[in-house]
């Protein structure tokens, strides 16, 4: 894949294929209100991990820079979240969709991670450059519902548990990350679960100007 690394001494090109994609569940850093959201989702019958937060392992094919991506039925829908990019000793920070079959997640939440694509942005930030004010980053999403344009999400950085605590968590299950991609986690819905035809998200860093855009078309392939 081709990664696009914007810093202050303006913008290279790198070119890698991710080894490993990790996706990390429930890293809200309430934990105590990411447990409570745990026994929500288990009297719905939804089987939850009791420790938090969770490393999911997927395979690295499901990222993908398509215009738009094939799901089965209606019941899937994209979360906004920031991905660390782990390539040659260096943290990057990027922009992902971790698109996920809702249906599916009532039976298994690994299955339905592994289920469908990954949308993932090509721009990627260096994490050295950011550090300092990484709480104050946002992110924020959209789906268009019937073809109209609503807000899905918004949040910040600070909504999730720090990257250290979550890159400590990934790596004491998966040791080698080096040319890996881990998604960290998503900030709050607005109004509950929405199964659009288009997501669009942002992650914005207000202090240094910069954003990064992801949008993609949702295909629903229907049952014959």
């Amino acid at each position: 894949m081709e990664w696009d690394i914007v810093s202050r001494e303006g913008r290279k090109s790198l070119s890698f294929n991710p080894k490993r994609l990790i996706i990390v569940g429930f890293a809200g850093r309430d934990v105590e209100k990411t447990l409570e959201h745990i026994r929500e989702l288990e009297a719905e019958g939804i089987k939850c991990p009791q420790e938090v937060p969770v490393v999911y392992e997927c395979s690295p094919a499901l990222l993908t820079r398509a215009a738009s991506i094939d799901v089965v039925a209606g019941a899937s829908s994209g979360e906004v979240e920031y991905v660390v990019v782990k390539h040659a000793g260096k943290t990057y920070v990027g922009l992902g969709s971790d698109h996920t079959d809702r249906a599916l997640e009532a039976v298994s939440i690994h299955k339905s991670k592994q289920l469908c694509a990954k949308p993932v942005a090509r721009e990627v930030w260096d994490y050295d450059e950011i550090v300092d004010h990484f709480a104050s980053v946002r992110l924020f999403s959209r789906q268009a519902l019937n073809g109209e344009e609503i807000d899905y999400q918004a949040g910040s950085t600070a909504d999730l548990l720090p990257l250290e605590t979550i890159l400590a968590k990934v790596q004491r299950e998966v040791p080698d990350l080096e040319d890996c991609v881990v998604y960290t986690g998503t900030v709050p819905l607005k109004q509950g679960f929405k199964f659009g035809e288009r997501f669009s998200c942002s992650l914005v860093d207000d202090l240094l100007g910069r954003r990064i855009d992801l949008a993609y078309e949702i295909r629903t392939i229907e049952e014959h």
